[in-house]
């Protein structure tokens, strides 16, 4: 009896887009709606780690594990402004039809505002995404 060969994984499918992460790219808001879309650098780009764990480390001397909502909202929307989004397409204003132009100011009011924590968690999801590709595979049964 012979064996049925299995599928590989590409291994060149794995490797990330290194400038994409540093220069960002249009990823759409999936947990949101595919129509709007970020331009974001990745969350492995270099200054925003090192911001973020300057954050972390600041606001856990501060609140220890239980920092205010408000506080985060603050911080990580500062550093998403600071570091991740460099653009959007897909937001208006309500009951307007035109896009509202991004600004770093713009972004800022709404990423630090903690009723925003929806549109904060959507720009950071899509930054998780910037610069990785489709797993490919090779042999049986492999779709590329």
């Amino acid at each position: 009896m012979t064996e049925t060969p299995k599928k590989k994984l590409k291994l060149s499918s794995m490797k990330v887009d290194l400038d994409k992460e540093r220069e960002g790219s249009w990823e759409p808001a999936l947990d949101i709606d595919p129509d709007i879309s970020w331009f974001v650098r990745s969350t492995n780009y270099g200054p925003f780690k090192t911001a973020r764990d300057a954050v972390q480390i600041r606001l856990s001397r501060k609140h220890g594990n239980n920092v205010p909502d408000d506080v985060l909202a603050e911080e990580y929307g500062k550093l998403a402004v600071q570091h991740l989004l460099l653009g959007w397409e897909g937001l208006a204003e309500d009951d307007e039809i035109t896009d509202i132009p991004y600004s770093p100011e713009k972004a800022r009011d709404i990423l630090t505002d903690p009723a925003y924590r929806l549109i904060r968690g959507s720009i950071y999801m899509a930054a998780s995404r910037v610069g990785i590709g489709e797993a490919e595979f090779v042999g049986a049964g492999a779709k590329n």
